[in-house]
């Protein structure tokens, strides 16, 4: 059963800058990046350009 939780690498890319500098994208982090996306979005929707004193 823990294997539905296993990080598994989606995207590769090993560049040689740096010393040898290995970029990832694991499924945890395509996960974080589309939440993060997710509650800007509902944020700037519920936001509504309402200020807390009215003029």
């Amino acid at each position: 059963p823990l294997d539905q939780f296993e990080v598994t690498s989606l995207l590769g890319l090993n560049a040689p800058i740096f010393g040898y500098l290995n970029l990832t994208l694991t499924n945890l982090a395509l996960y974080s990046v589309l939440v993060l996306f997710l509650v800007v979005a509902i944020h700037y929707l519920g936001n509504n350009d309402s200020k807390l004193v009215p003029y």
